[in-house]
């Protein structure tokens, strides 16, 4: 992984992992994240240090999983051919993710992968990861015990044996 070092040309230069094909991938700062509604790319930030990724190091960060471009078609559709939800009007997708649901069926954005929290807005998503994910328990108990190997067991459980930089 490249260092994110302000002022380099590498500055806006870091990876994430596609959750789709199972490799890393570099990005240049900003990435589509459809999962959430997103239909343009946006920004992207830190969730320890809620700045830019492209200020400062963040290589002892956690990496956001995000298909990477050549496969974030592919996760869309066949999510949406996974789903049994009736079709749905663009009145009813305002705001919300036709992809994730939680327990009970409804419609969420997202999830913590440290907590298991369902998120129902992206305010609420970015309420949790906010301030260094003060809010987030199980990330806090992950920092506190400061076991570096907790995100190449999660690969582990997830039968993804070799991640470029665990």
């Amino acid at each position: 992984m490249k260092l994110n070092i302000v002022g380099s040309k590498e500055a806006t230069q870091h990876s994430h992992f596609c959750d789709y094909a199972g490799h890393t991938w570099e990005c240049a700062g900003t990435a589509q994240r459809s999962l959430t509604g997103g239909s343009e790319p946006s920004l992207c930030m830190c969730q320890v240090h809620q700045v830019p990724m492209s200020e400062g190091d963040h290589s002892e960060c956690p990496v956001e999983l995000l298909a990477c471009p050549e496969h974030r078609d592919e996760q869309l559709k066949q999510m949406a051919a996974a789903s049994s939800s009736p079709t749905r009007t663009e009145d009813t997708l305002a705001g919300q993710s036709a992809v994730f649901k939680d327990g009970d069926g409804e419609p969420i954005v997202g999830f913590c992968l440290w907590c298991g929290n369902d998120f129902y807005s992206i305010d609420e998503m970015n309420t949790h990861n906010a301030d260094g994910m003060l809010a987030c328990i199980g990330f806090q108990e992950m920092m506190k015990d400061g076991d570096s190997n907790d995100l190449q067991s999660i690969f582990e459980v997830l039968s993804i044996t070799s991640v470029e930089g665990c």
